[in-house]
């Protein structure tokens, strides 16, 4: 299988310097696996990185429209068509993102092709009570069933709808089967140390005109209801009804945390890593230990 390299962690942890350092080191490029730096407009509340300031090639990063439908499944097939290029140019890619589940849905054989809701299909059902619908995933995809509550009414319909169809949701995410040898490295920090990074990235984040970024996004009329980046909904109504900023970026530090905390769990049951802890006060360190890895794989 062809090579590819994945550095991952929680947001703030410093993917973006150490994996600017690997690609330079390796002479090769980097695709973003990033949800967040997709979109075009949501710079500086999502650390995108000025790409005008590397001479590191970025493939994937801020390529959409702010508002544009975009799903995983549309990100797998883009991440794997650059992954081939960059290989058939004699290159090892570099994904790099906090981005966990587009991570495994590139690497692994996800397959996202399962019928989409179909109400016509659920009406056959609608007499049935729930413990009765889960008896009837459970004669499908016993599997699925055990991992789907009976209360969890829509999940027991699709798993259903996917089990007729002949693709037993069971079956069909697992991802296990990875289609690239992979290096995954994780970054992680002391959890105290991490929150206080992400605490102090919001407050440079302000300082650097994430405030007007968001005013410039409202001239354009963007509905802030389909920006999921944390952060902009809420500046967005700061300005539309005032209230105290400070309440709301402490807020938007506390969410963030929070999202950290959900990555690094995803990243330790979801994936299997290479955990590297990041000295902030020796950086170099910690990047002779990501070379040394990478040299031990190549």
């Amino acid at each position: 299988m062809n090579k590819v390299i994945v550095i991952t962690g929680p947001t703030a942890v410093g993917k973006t310097s150490f994996s600017l350092a690997v690609a330079k080191f390796l002479k090769t490029e980097i695709i973003n696996c990033d949800a967040s730096q997709f979109r075009k407009g949501l710079n500086i509340g999502t650390a995108k990185i000025n790409l005008e300031e590397t001479d590191v090639v970025h493939h994937l990063i801020d390529f959409l429209d702010t508002e544009a439908e975009f799903s995983i499944k549309d990100f797998q097939f883009l991440a794997r068509e650059k992954i081939s290029t960059l290989h058939n140019r004699g290159l090892i890619p570099i994904l790099v993102g906090g981005s966990g589940l587009y991570i495994n849905a590139v690497l692994g054989d996800y397959d996202f092709s399962l019928p989409g809701r179909d109400f016509e299909f659920e009406n056959k059902y609608q007499d049935y009570d729930n413990e009765k619908l889960h008896n009837v995933l459970s004669e499908l995809d016993l599997e699925a069933a055990l991992k789907i509550h009976p209360n969890n009414r829509r999940r027991v319909l699709r798993a259903i709808a996917a089990a007729l169809s002949g693709k037993k949701i069971s079956e069909n995410l697992k991802g296990k089967k990875l289609l690239y040898d992979a290096l995954t490295i994780c970054l992680l920090a002391d959890r105290k140390l991490l929150y206080k990074r992400i605490d102090e990235r919001v407050t440079e984040m302000i300082a650097s005109g994430w405030l007007e970024e968001v005013k410039t996004l409202k001239r354009r009329g963007v509905d802030f209801q389909k920006v999921k980046d944390i952060g902009y909904r809420e500046l967005a109504e700061y300005l539309d009804t005032g209230g105290s900023l400070p309440d709301v970026l402490e807020d938007i530090r506390r969410q963030t945390r929070n999202y950290a905390k959900r990555q690094i769990t995803w990243f330790k049951n979801k994936m299997d890593c290479n955990y590297i802890s990041v000295n902030y006060e020796k950086p170099q360190e910690t990047e002779e230990q990501i070379k040394a890895l990478i040299a031990d794989f190549l």
